[in-house]
């Protein structure tokens, strides 16, 4: 099969690939382009004398490439999908006969940053949730959208996305489509359906468009992501909330809350839509730091002295 012309028309080609044979999400096939769009910048920024295609590139680039990512200070997940990118490409090159080496071979996975999620307080979500003001539509309609993040753990794509036939009202659940366009059905609380039944009833039903999303910006076209973390910042600072704050924040902390009163891991996997357990994992351990602080602050015997005396004296009864 003859080659493609240039690097645009080899990234072309492999979107339309993993698009149609591969059935990636629109978000990821769009984080693999703008990938593989860095990516060859920076090769011709290398090497401006001997153009480097897509088709060429060595594991000595990747190696290279990934160095210089550090120094700008590039965290680990995004170099993992980095290089998930590279060996999907390498796999379509192979496929349709432009090379038959494999580049990535020697190249080791980078090991992922166990950073503890931001999360807010259960005080700190009430404070956020009660920032909007329902009286001025645009604020309600924000309010309904952190009410059901907030109350099902979505993401924010998720959230943009949701359409009136994916809400059963009566049934206090949501159909949303997560990553790897995998369908999960959400439960949400009575205090989120009547904010939704509210907003519907009031704005949504209001405004003439053949749009079916169920969340709309002022131009009554379908919000953006950016446009609703402008939002939810703007509430935070409303709030006082000092954390930065960003629309995953509500996600991690649905699942960090949910853990701290109990509920089994497992159960918070399906809801969060991941697809491994590892994934979930990382809120124990913020659960575990809070039961631990707990028991710092109120066990007898949490801060033992040398003698092995409590560091506060005991209650006389």
């Amino acid at each position: 099969m003859d080659e493609p012309s240039d690097n645009r028309e080899i990234i072309d080609l492999f979107l339309v690939h993993v698009r149609m044979e591969k059935n990636l999400s629109a978000n990821t096939a769009s984080s693999y382009q703008e990938d593989l769009k860095i990516f060859d910048q920076y090769l011709q920024k290398t090497f401006p004398d001997d153009k480097v295609s897509l088709l060429r590139f060595t594991g000595e680039d990747i190696s290279g490439y990934l160095e210089h990512r550090r120094q700008i200070k590039y965290n680990s997940r995004s170099d993992q999908r980095l290089l998930s990118c590279l060996r999907s490409l390498v796999k379509f090159c192979h496929l349709e006969g432009y090379r038959k080496d494999d580049p990535l071979a020697t190249i080791p996975t980078p090991k992922s940053d166990r950073t503890l999620p931001e999360y807010l307080t259960e005080s700190e979500v009430q404070r956020l949730l009660d920032a909007p003001n329902p009286s001025d539509p645009m604020e309600l309609r924000d309010k309904t959208m952190i009410e059901l993040m907030y109350a099902s753990g979505l993401r924010v794509s998720e959230l943009i996305e949701v359409r009136f036939c994916d809400l059963l009202l009566d049934e206090n659940l949501v159909r949303v489509i997560g990553k790897g366009d995998k369908e999960r059905i959400v439960p949400f609380a009575d205090a989120t359906a009547v904010w939704l039944k509210q907003y519907i009833a009031q704005v949504r039903s209001q405004i003439e468009t053949s749009e079916d999303y169920l969340f709309l910006s002022k131009r009554r076209t379908r919000m953006t992501r950016q446009t609703f973390w402008y939002r939810l910042k703007e509430y935070a600072l409303r709030s006082g909330i000092s954390k930065s704050i960003h629309p995953h924040t509500l996600r991690h902390s649905f699942a960090t809350h949910l853990l701290n009163h109990g509920a089994n891991l497992l159960d918070v996997q399906q809801l969060l839509g991941h697809a491994s357990v590892d994934t979930t994992q990382i809120y124990t351990h913020v659960a575990n730091s809070r039961l631990k602080k707990l028991h710092q602050e109120f066990h007898p015997r949490a801060r033992l002295r040398p003698d092995g005396r409590t560091s506060a004296p005991e209650n006389q009864a």
